[in-house]
């Protein structure tokens, strides 16, 4: 083999190789390298083929024009290297002086990057929210680009349906690829469903919105208790119906309702709960919005009087509710009225004096608006009587006594006196206003 090489202005380095002896006919291949000694642009090597080969073929495949072939090489790296072949045949006898010829400028390069700045922003909460409590909201503003962005600043004003102050904060500048996450709160303040737009602008990047949305919700939790047995005989039952309702738009869970009976007063029934002692108990657990729960206690007395008794709901959320029924147990009273005169019997002209007694049988009423009425017949007249009686004729009126206590009796006395001979009767009625049927009583007196 033989070589040669060469090196343009310091450029560039050109080396050829070809073999030392060839016969007439043979092809053969030779080499060019050209190795860059710096940066060089428009590197151009040329081949002449000398007369006495033939050309065949090159690689990379040059420009072949007549017997010079061209490699237009362009820019190479310091240290870069191009390695040419060109096949070619012998055709006569001789020395073959083949040379080859390099071209290249010296290349200086600067590099400015043209970027883009480029925001994103994204805004994210709690899609639902109970009323007057907080909410929270994350925004992130990033930068998307492949340069800074400059003077950043994130805006989010106050939504309708949502409390607080409108938050402007300055993010200063955001390198490539760099994000920010802000948090903003506000207060939920009106039901339904609040939205609100957080803004980044900056002074090379644009500006760029995004949009959260919360739905305001309000727990809602009530009772009723009422009954149609306002008043009832003692030793019977009364029937209280309770409704338990979700009057907001969230789902309740844990709801419990209990039932408290007034000292006095039993628990008899609770359908589909517990009886423990003077409470009822429901266990009524997950309450829709909406829905509603109707439930039944039932209550009895041996004492009379009124008794109020309470129904309370709670719920896991903290939502409590109470409601209160009354009614009034009313005890059963007897009356008794007894009527004796003496002397019996009498002759005409004389006197005889009855005593009217009037007594509440009952043990646990009193008697109210108690009047006492007597009335004589031919055979007798009245002549006095107590208690600031009425004498209208035959006929006597006591006072009404407004009431008259279990096992108390009251005492009246009336004088007469006889007029003719016969069987005497005198006639008492007694009311009271829980017996308006008069209860009439009568005494005999004989006249001779």
């Amino acid at each position: 083999m033989t070589s040669a090489e060469t090196s343009c202005g310091g450029l560039v380095k050109l080396q050829k190789t070809a073999p030392s002896v060839v016969a007439v006919g043979e092809t053969f291949t030779y080499t060019l390298n050209a190795v860059a000694l710096c940066d060089i642009a428009e590197t151009v090597v040329t081949d002449h083929l000398p007369a006495g080969v033939t050309y065949v073929s090159s690689d990379p495949a040059a420009e072949v024009s007549g017997a010079k072939l061209t490699w237009n090489l362009g820019n190479l790296n310091r240290n870069e290297a191009r390695s040419l072949k060109v096949t070619v045949k012998a055709s006569a006898k001789g020395d073959l002086v083949n040379c080859a010829t390099v071209h290249a400028l010296p290349r200086v390069c600067v590099t400015t990057m043209v970027g883009e700045a480029k925001l994103a922003i994204t805004k994210t909460g709690p899609a639902t929210a109970l009323l007057n409590s907080d909410v929270t909201y994350n925004v992130t503003v990033s930068n998307t680009g492949n340069i800074t962005a400059r003077n950043v600043v994130l805006t989010d004003p106050v939504p309708a349906g949502l409390g607080g102050s409108p938050v402007t904060v300055n993010l200063g500048d955001l390198a490539a690829g760099a994000s920010r996450t802000v948090p903003v709160t506000f207060k939920a303040t009106q039901r339904g469903k609040a939205c609100n737009v957080a803004t980044a602008d900056s002074s090379n990047a644009g500006k760029v919105s995004a949009e959260a949305c919360t739905v305001v919700q309000q727990p809602g939790l009530k009772i009723t208790k009422t009954t149609d047995d306002k008043s009832l005989l003692i030793n019977r039952t009364a029937t209280y119906a309770i409704k338990v309702q979700n009057t907001g738009d969230t789902t309740l869970t844990g709801v419990v309702v209990t039932d408290t009976a007034a000292a006095g007063t039993t628990i008899v029934e609770a359908a589909g709960g517990s009886i423990s002692g003077n409470t009822a108990t429901w266990n009524l657990g997950e309450l829709a919005p909406g829905a509603s729960k109707d439930l039944t206690v039932k209550i009895n007395s041996k004492e009379p009087g009124t008794f109020c008794n309470t129904a309370a709901v709670s719920s896991a959320q903290g939502l409590r509710d109470s409601s209160q029924a009354c009614s009034e147990w009313i005890g059963v009273t007897g009356v008794l009225v007894e009527v004796v005169d003496d002397p019996d019997p009498i002759q005409v002209g004389e006197g005889t004096t009855f005593k009217i007694v009037v007594q509440n049988q009952g043990s646990t009423r009193d008697l109210r608006d108690i009047v006492v009425k007597a009335k004589f017949n031919a055979e007798m007249d009245p002549v006095s009587a107590s208690n600031n009686a009425t004498i209208s004729g035959k006929a006597i009126t006591f006072p009404s006594v407004a009431t008259l206590a279990p096992k108390a009796s009251l005492t009246y006395t009336i004088k007469g006196k006889a007029l003719k001979p016969g069987d005497h009767r005198l006639e008492v009625e007694v009311t009271t206003k829980e017996r308006q049927v008069p209860i009439t009583e009568l005494e005999s007196t004989t006249v001779y």
